[in-house]
């Protein structure tokens, strides 16, 4: 299985978001940048498993358009048995 490390504090806002994702999880050149468009390509991932952490400090930088993204990343679970995603909270050591 793949296992693909999202780091939620490199998502400062939507554009650099859709692009961190892009990257990230290798979308393909025509991936929309758009939370429909992410939907439909992490249906069609084959054993992935997404981990996305500092979802603090995503959701500070995004704010409700964060709750959005996670919503995706759980709704393609749903449908597509070959993706497995973990939503994690880590925070930095003082």
């Amino acid at each position: 299985m793949n296992i693909v490390i999202i780091d939620g504090r490199k998502m400062t806002d939507r554009e650099t978001a859709h692009n961190y994702l892009k990257k990230k999880l290798a979308l393909p050149d025509y991936y929309g940048r758009n939370l429909d468009a992410l939907f439909d390509c992490l249906c069609e991932m084959n054993n992935v498993q997404i981990v996305v952490s500092y979802v603090q400090e995503m959701k500070d930088n995004l704010r409700r358009y964060a709750d959005n993204i996670i919503n995706v990343f759980e709704a393609a679970q749903e449908k597509n048995p070959k993706l497995s995603v973990i939503v994690e909270e880590l925070v930095d050591e003082l």
